[in-house]
């Protein structure tokens, strides 16, 4: 994967938008990789690599925005190969909402969580960025979701996170089960309990057990 990886920065630090979506096409039409795989081995690393701005950059935004737009494109353009994978995986007939609290605008994590969800058999309702509690909600209420999956980047949002957390608490009790994800947990996965979630999903293999665990429970009632 090193050398697929190594090929796409290439392109991306000069910011070859087309080149970069023929680049993902590409690799996928001729099996080089997955799509967990370039998710997590291309572009994951693709974004982190963007996500601090040094303060004597004054061309850092621009530059950040841009290549998050590409990565971006990759991820709407790859859509009818999630289709086509989800024709041949069973149901789970479970519902995830997926959502970012109010002020965390870094949503293109979860939305690569989204399509795992997907290709592992659940039914994915991304909502996104900055996400108003009361929506979040309303969301629940008619959608009827097993899992509300919160995404976090920025650290010092996890007190919005833990709010939007009391309040699903508060209008739909413990049936809700909470997963939360981003990189805001990587230096502090004991943020997890302390906000209120019930499990961290890192990983598309961490989906991929979790639906074993659905599946499994399932299968038994």
């Amino acid at each position: 994967m090193k050398k697929h990886k190594d090929a796409f920065m290439k392109l991306f630090e000069q910011f070859k938008k087309d080149d970069c979506v023929r680049f993902a096409l590409n690799g996928l039409n001729n099996n080089d990789f997955s799509i967990p795989e370039l998710y997590e081995n291309i572009l994951g690393p693709a974004l982190y690599a963007i996500d601090e701005c040094d303060n004597n950059d004054n061309d850092c935004i621009w530059r950040e925005h841009v290549k998050t737009a590409i990565v971006r494109t990759i991820i709407e353009s790859i859509y009818p190969y999630v289709i086509e994978k989800k024709r041949n995986i069973a149901s789970l007939n479970h519902k995830v909402v997926l959502v970012c609290p109010e002020k965390e605008y870094h949503e293109i994590g979860l939305r690569m969580m989204s399509d795992f969800f997907d290709l592992n058999g659940y039914e994915s309702v991304f909502i996104g960025s900055n996400t108003p509690r009361d929506q979040v909600c309303v969301a629940i209420s008619q959608n009827n979701p097993k899992y509300v999956a919160i995404g976090i980047t920025d650290f010092y949002l996890m007190f919005e996170a833990k709010k939007l957390i009391a309040r699903i608490r508060s209008q739909h009790s413990d049936r809700i089960k909470i997963i939360l994800g981003g990189t805001a947990f990587h230096k502090n996965p004991s943020a997890v309990s302390e906000i209120g979630g019930d499990l961290y999903l890192a990983s598309y293999n961490d989906i991929k057990n979790l639906a074993k665990e659905d599946s499994t429970h399932e299968t038994s009632i």
